[in-house]
């Protein structure tokens, strides 16, 4: 189910980052935004609750924080998005859920996004039915989307973590890797080989030494700890594999 939102803010150009942002989650859906702080009154008091209201605070006519003293009600969670950090105290009178002190970058926004949605497939990456979203740099133009069928192999070495695919290899300082293992461990084209390691049973092409063969002619070494797992798993698909043991 798609993450309902709205945003509120008198500046458009704040408006627009904030859209980038949330178009670089899948997860999330912008259905309505305002630069008239009364005309959101208006509007959203007899519209149906949503998931998340985005707002500025210092805006004409009416503030952030009278707004929402008045639309609380008709969202899940409220978000302040702010240049000015003296409305915290304020913020959090009305029961806002987090406080975004601007210019916030796109790894401060999904991580707001994480602690509201902890259960949810966004993070610095986000996963749909057929690829991942995976954050490069802080700038959402910086997402690469890469296919469950091509991704190869995920590890991570030292701070930096590596999506190996066919024919090139994105690194990312951004994504946490122990999330994201636990969201490839439940997809069904994936298993772990070692601590820092996880891999795609499409891409398996040998097996010998506890060195694991993928394509293009990648090795990954076996740990102890995974040899179960994996020896089974090489048992079951014998009849139907091309792996040399």
């Amino acid at each position: 189910m798609p993450i309902n939102c709205i945003a509120i803010d008198d500046d458009p150009n704040s408006l627009e980052g904030l859209n980038s942002y949330l178009i670089s989650l899948p997860d999330l859906q912008l259905i309505k935004s305002f630069t008239d702080p009364i005309q959101a009154l208006t509007d959203i008091s007899i519209a149906d609750k949503v998931d998340i209201i985005f707002m500025d605070i210092e805006m004409p006519t009416l503030s952030g924080i009278e707004l929402a003293s008045l639309l609380r009600q008709k969202t899940k969670h409220l978000v302040f998005t702010t240049a000015h950090s003296k409305y915290a105290l304020d913020a959090f009178g009305v029961s806002a859920d987090a406080y975004l002190l601007k210019p916030y970058t796109m790894l401060h926004f999904t991580e707001i996004i994480n602690n509201l949605y902890p259960n949810e497939k966004s993070n610095a990456s986000a996963v749909e039915d057929d690829f991942l979203s995976v954050l490069l740099q802080d700038e959402p133009e910086s997402l690469a989307k890469i296919t469950y069928d091509n991704l190869i192999v995920m590890e991570q070495i030292n701070e930096v973590v590596y999506f190996r695919i066919y024919d090139h290899n994105y690194m990312s300082f951004k994504v946490n890797f122990n999330k994201m293992l636990g969201l490839l461990r439940n997809h069904s084209s994936f298993i772990q080989v070692n601590t820092n390691a996880i891999i795609s049973k499409l891409h398996i092409k040998s097996f010998l030494d506890d060195q694991i063969v993928l394509t293009g002619g990648i090795s990954v070494q076996l740990a102890n700890k995974y040899k179960e797992s994996f020896l089974l798993f090489l048992k079951q698909n014998l009849l139907n594999s091309n792996f040399d043991n």
